[in-house]
């Protein structure tokens, strides 16, 4: 179940020519910061205008709506209600028991009947990281899902997506070299307007 994205990408007068294929496993997307790594995930996920071409598994998502596409996406900036409960923003997206499950793992229990405009930024990614996770997509765009977690729920939190979504083809933006080294079974840059995969070790750049 492999995505290739060949083409172009734009947004806000960024464009980002892509030439990226990944696999089933953790693809880790680095980059400096407003280099267009969003931008990538954005426009795979359909929010976009993308040009190209664009495949999952052998099936065109070029021409399917954002929720057509069978995808799971946690991105930045997690998107909320306001006036819904952690609760409400579960409940839509899969079973009791997978729901149950996603929350003892992303310590959640304690805060479902809190709104969402009182989380802290760590308990809203975790929320977000459980909405993208609860239908076991095969396609999952993480946008530095664990940016605003400790080291230590970062680790944990980073195992339970590998362990969680085995067999899936992860994109998984960040910033954190340990993370990124800690995470990849394959990385990809994002430099001067372009994506490529990346072969060598990644290291410090000047």
């Amino acid at each position: 179940m492999s995505l290739v994205i060949r083409g172009i990408a734009q947004a806000g007068g960024t464009t980002l020519d892509i030439d990226l294929e990944a696999h089933p496993g953790v693809t880790v997307i680095t980059g400096a910061s407003a280099a267009g790594k969003t931008l990538l995930l954005r426009a795979i996920a359909g929010l976009h205008p993308f040009e190209g071409t664009l495949t999952f598994d052998g099936r065109e998502l070029g021409a399917l709506d954002p929720n057509e596409r069978g995808l799971g996406y946690a991105p930045q900036e997690p998107a909320t209600w306001p006036h819904l409960s952690v609760s409400s923003h579960l409940s839509p997206f899969a079973d009791r028991t997978r729901i149950d499950a996603l929350v003892l793992a992303l310590d959640l229990a304690s805060l479902l009947t809190r709104k969402t405009n009182v989380l802290s930024g760590g308990e809203r990614q975790r929320l977000s990281i459980a909405r993208a996770l609860a239908r076991k997509p095969k396609l999952l765009l993480l946008d530095e899902p664990t940016g605003a977690l400790d080291r230590a729920t970062r680790e944990r939190v980073g195992d339970l997506i590998k362990r969680d979504a085995v067999g899936a083809t992860i994109l998984f933006v960040t910033h954190d070299l340990t993370e990124a080294r800690r995470m990849g079974d394959a990385f990809a840059v994002v430099e001067s307007g372009k994506v490529r995969a990346e072969v060598r070790d990644l290291e410090p750049r000047d």
